[in-house]
């Protein structure tokens, strides 16, 4: 049996847990980490247990990686583990991290064993995160009542993503952390953007998606009824509607390349907007959305939104990205009769 752990977001564990199972049902959950993070036990090798999500992104997974040495945290301990994984494997880079609830208690903090382990991995750790090769991926985290360092080596590949967690670092600054999830969108669902498209940017404000469509090239249509940042008021590219989305719909101006949607609305209702808005995307165009879901029943939400938007569009991927908390963000193509 072989041991490894699994990263999601903390509202979408047993969505995952039942997205691994699907192709590898004998799969086991051993214990939770920290939220979001789970110890799993599975019959294959690492190298099968994460073959399916390689041609293929899985939707609520952001992260896996096989556990090879677990040892109790001092110092004496890591170092003898780490160097003798990195004297199998020299090439590897050190990812390292810290699960949430450790950090959360006080007396981890506060514990020298702790702090030595910590500087210990940032001597080690590279100054940029590897995306290729082998990467030696290192979790410290409390199991039960004892503190743990959990460390495996893998390719990047292997790991669903590349990241420590799955967390991608951005050179770009956003004001917000809507500005990464549109980001990260573009970039798990492979998008390249034109250069000079329209784009129409619904419930636009205060403006972190618009900012990152400037910073592409596209002309902005942004609709919100609250005020954006100055800045892309003054930009002569962005053309700002000061309405809700509904409002704008009976005189919008299309065609437009891109739509995107990250309106803080129900999401079936949300579907809906978007199914009358369709009509305005070009053939060739696409759409990004953000579908906000409550809990409980947030399969059947999905399922029930997605529905709506079949009737106008190509669910060609949906991704719960790591940027994303209570939702999910989809790549729609229009419907061609």
């Amino acid at each position: 049996m072989n041991h490894s752990i699994l990263t999601c977001s903390p509202y979408f564990v047993e969505l995952a847990v039942n997205e691994i199972c699907r192709s590898h049902p004998s799969i086991i959950v051993l214990d939770t980490l920290s939220p979001g993070c789970l110890l799993i036990q599975a019959p294959v090798s690492f190298d099968q247990l994460t073959r399916p999500f390689r041609e293929h992104l899985p939707i609520y997974l952001h992260h896996l990686f096989p556990i090879q040495k677990t040892v109790s945290l001092d110092i004496s301990s890591v170092k003898q583990a780490i160097e003798k994984l990195m004297s199998q494997h020299p090439t590897a880079t050190i990812q390292a991290r810290i699960l949430p609830d450790m950090v959360n208690g006080a007396d981890a903090v506060a514990m020298p064993p702790f702090n030595e382990v910590v500087q210990f991995f940032q001597r080690w750790e590279g100054p940029s995160p590897a995306v290729t090769g082998k990467i030696l991926s290192v979790a410290i985290a409390r199991q039960h009542t004892k503190w743990r360092v959990f460390m495996g080596v893998s390719w990047a590949n292997q790991n669903i993503s590349p990241y420590a967690g799955g967390v991608r670092p951005y050179k770009v600054q956003m004001p917000n952390r809507a500005g990464y999830k549109l980001l990260e969108a573009l970039t798990d669902f492979g998008i390249r953007l034109r250069e000079g498209d329209h784009a129409l940017d619904l419930g636009a404000a205060p403006g972190a998606w618009t900012m990152v469509l400037r910073q592409r090239g596209l002309k902005v249509t942004a609709v919100a009824p609250t005020e954006m940042y100055p800045n892309l008021l003054d930009d002569p590219m962005v053309m700002y509607r000061g309405m809700t989305a509904e409002n704008y719909l009976p005189q919008a101006e299309g065609p437009f390349d891109v739509i995107t949607n990250d309106m803080r609305m129900d999401a079936q209702d949300s579907s809906r907007l978007m199914v009358q808005y369709a009509k305005l995307l070009r053939p060739d165009g696409l759409a990004i959305v953000t579908l906000k879901l409550r809990q409980p029943n947030m399969r059947r939400l999905m399922d029930h939104s997605f529905r709506i938007l079949r009737q106008a569009y190509k669910i060609m991927q949906v991704r719960q990205l790591v940027s994303n908390r209570q939702e999910v963000c989809l790549f729609l193509r229009p419907k061609i009769e």
